[in-house]
């Protein structure tokens, strides 16, 4: 009894100090990388805001991940094995996304082997509006503001959560024919409100995929989720409800002014207000011009 005590005890020693071990050679490896960091910040002059960033950026990578090199670790697999390791993390959280919900396995198992994780603090710029789409992002945590400048000082604004996607502009472009090896720019700016966890999937990955399997990226049932659920359909979609919506009205006031004329009634309406609203509607309609204009190019979604 007093040797088995003695070696559990043993035991349980050996493992607190694995244990601590593991634990303050991490947080080494995190303090020798912030020294270097901090050292090439001040070789490379770099202002104070951009320092502040890049040292926020860091300890969110660090609370997330704990120092580990998840994708470095998975890299360093055989092939089948790191597809069947990506297909077993990855699986669960690419069907949250509508877009794959349907797919078949094989679909979503060449998709899984191609997304990379990634993470982006409070306030970071993920994309301006007119740059070159590059990736496309499938959200799985956080929030991002899509930011669509209609006019001078007029931009209309939504909010993307788990489940959204942007950068959908490369879905056309992949499939487009004849193809265009110039990548299509973004309709909008991209800035996380939070701490936001996504998969990303570059525009080559994306291009391989819709290549091989052409016929599913095809399928209407695909086009309607994808127009569902695009932040620029569904500005185009606001738009154009809000310029019914003018008509309706400016139609009705019409009708009501010649009953009242008819019936030698006063009209109590201002003309003031259907001008107004003729002017309103008027801005409308060139906001839905603006939007609608790159529609009709739209391979993907037409």
């Amino acid at each position: 009894m007093l040797t088995s005590g003695l070696l559990l005890v043993t035991m349980l020693i050996g493992n607190i100090k694995v244990f601590l071990h593991a634990a303050i050679s991490k947080k080494q490896s995190m303090q020798l990388r912030m020294r270097n960091m901090e050292w090439w910040m001040r070789r490379r002059q770099l202002p104070h805001h951009l320092r502040q960033r890049v040292r926020h950026y860091e300890r969110q990578k660090w609370a997330a991940m704990r120092g580990v090199d998840e994708g470095g670790m998975i890299n360093d697999l055989p092939e089948g094995l790191r597809r069947d390791v990506k297909y077993h993390l990855c699986l669960d959280l690419v069907r949250q996304v509508p877009l794959f919900q349907h797919m078949e396995d094989l679909v979503l198992e060449n998709i899984c082997d191609r997304v990379k994780s990634v993470i982006f603090t409070k306030g970071e710029t993920i994309m301006n509006e007119g740059d070159p789409v590059q990736r496309m992002l499938f959200i799985v945590r956080g929030h991002i503001k899509s930011t669509h400048q209609l006019r001078k000082e007029v931009r209309s604004t939504c909010m993307l959560g788990p489940g959204n996607f942007c950068g959908d502009e490369l879905l056309s472009w992949c499939v487009r024919r004849p193809f265009v090896e110039r990548l299509p720019t973004s309709s909008s700016t991209f800035v996380s409100m939070e701490t936001t966890e996504a998969f990303a999937l570059e525009a080559q990955e994306l291009k391989y995929v819709t290549q091989h399997f052409r016929y599913t990226f095809l399928s209407e049932k695909l086009k309607g989720t994808a127009r569902y659920y695009s932040p620029g359909w569904r500005t185009w979609a606001a738009v154009a409800i809000q310029l019914a919506w003018r008509r309706y009205k400016a139609r009705s006031a019409a009708a009501g002014s010649s009953l009242a004329a008819l019936s030698f009634v006063r009209l109590r309406r201002p003309l003031t207000r259907i001008y107004s609203s003729s002017c309103e509607e008027d801005r409308l309609r060139l906001y839905a011009a603006l939007i609608a204009s790159p529609k009709p190019n739209d391979d993907f979604f037409l």
